[in-house]
């Protein structure tokens, strides 16, 4: 379940920013650091769920 989020917040980078858009890697590294950043941004991500991005 938590994988599906995050592959969804991958997706939706790739669609809000311009510069990811051909770039799923790029979108899933940006999402990472994130994630290492503001582990509270997301209820799954405080429980640590914050990998397989891409």
């Amino acid at each position: 379940m938590c994988r599906h989020v995050n592959r969804a917040l991958v997706r939706w980078a790739r669609r809000k920013f311009k510069h990811l858009r051909w770039h799923k890697t790029r979108a899933s590294q940006l999402l990472e650091r994130d994630a290492d950043q503001c582990p509270s941004l997301f209820a799954h991500w405080r429980t640590g769920m914050t990998g397989a991005f891409a």
